[in-house]
């Protein structure tokens, strides 16, 4: 009886201990995991960001046009390679471009990456994207 006990209590404290750690270790819910990344965000219709890495802002000038502020000096937009996609049905059958390049509506910032997202007929829309620098 005592060492069934002695088991049970034991394995109740590792539990306890497991649950406890997962919480402490707990990531700030708007740091994304991308360890391939440079850089990547998860961002809104409206331009919020929802999970970011080396992302610390995006604007949202215009209907279907958005600034994403790269946060890391090291990174170097002009010999990165971007990625952009869909994330969501408002734009179904639209499609994300991404340009590295600085553009007048981001300012002409070289931090700046300048995102834009069509509906399917090819107008501007606002839409949640993923977006990513490889």
């Amino acid at each position: 009886m005592r060492k069934r006990l002695s088991a049970t209590v034991a394995v109740l404290a590792a539990a306890l201990l497991a649950v406890g750690s997962g919480s402490a270790v707990a990531a700030d819910p708007t740091k994304a995991i991308a360890p391939y990344a440079q850089a990547a965000a998860s961002v809104a219709a409206n331009g919020d960001v929802l999970l970011a890495k080396n992302v610390d802002e995006v604007t949202n000038p215009s209907a279907g046009r958005y600034c994403v502020h790269i946060s890391d000096p090291d990174i170097d937009l002009a010999r990165s390679i971007p990625t952009g996609t869909l994330n969501g049905y408002e734009a179904r059958g639209g499609s994300v471009r991404v340009f590295t390049k600085p553009v007048g509506v981001c300012n002409s910032d070289p931090n700046t990456a300048y995102v834009s997202v069509f509906d399917k007929d090819g107008a501007f829309t606002n839409a949640a994207f993923f977006f990513t620098i490889q």
